[in-house]
């Protein structure tokens, strides 16, 4: 009798904890995505690219590397570094991931904490708003950060971007819009208007000479 009413306790606490689960993969798989639709406009790409380079303590062009050799959005390079965060090694979740699985896979397979890294992908989107803001408020200033770096959006680019869904790009678009926005007023009104005429199109895969620089 007591077994069986401690093997009750037991499903009904699984049928507690698996729901709970699988909504932290959810909120995070939501953010992870966030971080990637976002660099379909290659301006937004660099600020990406320099945002987790500074909060991974990577260099720029590293980061670039990584994500080629593996093939993976910025949202999922983020998840390969939150991974190695937690003990596992890059190269092996790079053989993995030439083996046909998803980087979801491989960090399930690792019992990924789902939580943890949903809450640290939205520190990172974060910083990210702000720092789009940062850069439609002094888009010299923020190119001549990819300059010094050798940082060319062109040339940052993988397979795994064309896998943003459409309903991610209008995200990112309502997104890009806002920023811009709120960044236009905070200006003064003619910096406010010079700001309105050059910079509020969210363009995915254009041509981006004020994000381009440094050697090809």
């Amino acid at each position: 009798m007591k077994f069986a009413a401690r093997a009750l306790m037991l499903v009904c606490a699984l049928a507690l904890v698996i729901p709970a689960f699988a909504d932290d993969q959810e909120k995070a798989d939501k953010e992870i995505k966030k971080i990637s639709a976002i660099t379909a406009d290659p301006n937004m790409r660099a600020v990406v690219n320099r945002t987790l380079a500074d909060m991974m303590n990577v260099k720029r062009l590293d980061l670039v590397k990584e994500r080629q050799t593996m093939n993976l959005t910025y949202g999922g390079v983020f998840l390969a570094h939150q991974l190695a965060a937690s003990g596992a090694k890059m190269d092996d979740i790079a053989t993995q991931l030439k083996s046909g699985k998803s980087i979801t896979d491989v960090a399930n397979d690792q019992h990924a904490n789902w939580k943890q890294i949903g809450n640290e992908a939205k520190k990172v989107n974060k910083k990210v708003d702000e720092n789009i803001e940062k850069y439609f408020q002094n888009t010299k200033k923020e190119t001549e950060k990819n300059q010094a770096d050798d940082y060319v959006a062109q040339d940052d680019h993988t397979g795994a971007d064309s896998g943003i869904s459409k309903a991610e790009y209008a995200d990112a678009q309502s997104r890009y819009q806002h920023l811009h926005d709120m960044a236009s007023s905070r200006l003064p009104t003619g910096d406010a208007n010079t700001l309105n005429s050059g910079q509020g199109q969210y363009t995915p895969g254009a041509a981006a000479p004020s994000a381009a620089g440094g050697r090809h």
